[in-house]
C-alpha cells in the first residue's frame, strides 16, 4: 500500500508491488492515464463552468443540481468531488458520499468523450478504492432512460436492487 501525503490530500493506493502506473501530479492523484484531483472550494475557478455543463441537455435530463451543490460537495464530511482528466483534457467528474461502509456514486463523463471506455475506467478506480475510503458496498441509482449507464454498471458487476420512481438502483459487493 502507498500513502500519499499532501497538505489538503491525504490518498491510499492499494498495490501489488507495482507502482508505475500510480502516482501522484499536481495534488491529485493519475491511476494508469486517468487524473483524478479533488475539488476542495466552492469558490474554484471551474465551477461556472460546470454549471453550464449541467444545463446541457443531454446532461440535464438525468443528472441536475441546487444551488448550494458545490458547497455541499466541497464542504460536507464524507463527501468527495473529483475533477476527472485523461492526460491533460478534463473529461468529468465524480461526487462520492460515504456513509458507513456505503458508497454513493454520481459519475458524469462529458458527452464528447463518452462512449470511449473511460466511464469503465473511473468505474473499475473507484471499485479498486483508488481513494482509499474504505467500503463494502457501492450503490447507484440510474435513470431508467440512461440505457448506456445502465449497461455500463451491468458489465461493471453491479446488480439489481430495486427500481423507485423511475430510478434503477444498483449495488456492487466488494
Amino acid at each position: 500500500m502507498i500513502r500519499i501525503n499532501k497538505s489538503q490530500f491525504d490518498f491510499v493506493f492499494p498495490t501489488d508491488g507495482n507502482v508505475s502506473d500510480k502516482q501522484e501530479f499536481n495534488g491529485g492523484n493519475i491511476v494508469g492515464n486517468l487524473t483524478y484531483k479533488r475539488m476542495l472550494f466552492d469558490d474554484d475557478i471551474e465551477v461556472a463552468y460546470l454549471i453550464e455543463i449541467y444545463k446541457f441537455p443531454e446532461i440535464a435530463q438525468y443528472l441536475s443540481i441546487g444551488d448550494n451543490y458545490f458547497h455541499y460537495v466541497t464542504n460536507t464530511e464524507n463527501v468527495y468531488f473529483y475533477k476527472v482528466y485523461e492526460h491533460d483534457k478534463w473529461i468529468g467528474t465524480i461526487h462520492l458520499e460515504k456513509k458507513e461502509t456505503v458508497l454513493y456514486m454520481v459519475i458524469l463523463v462529458f458527452p464528447e468523450f463518452q462512449r470511449t471506455g473511460l466511464g469503465k475506467k473511473i468505474v473499475n478506480d473507484i471499485q479498486n478504492d483508488v481513494f482509499g475510503l474504505g467500503f463494502d458496498r457501492i450503490e447507484i441509482s440510474i435513470d431508467e432512460t440512461n440505457f448506456s449507464s445502465l449497461g455500463l454498471f451491468e458489465n461493471a458487476g453491479f446488480t439489481f436492487v430495486s427500481k423507485e420512481d423511475g430510478l434503477i438502483n444498483y449495488a456492487y459487493e466488494k
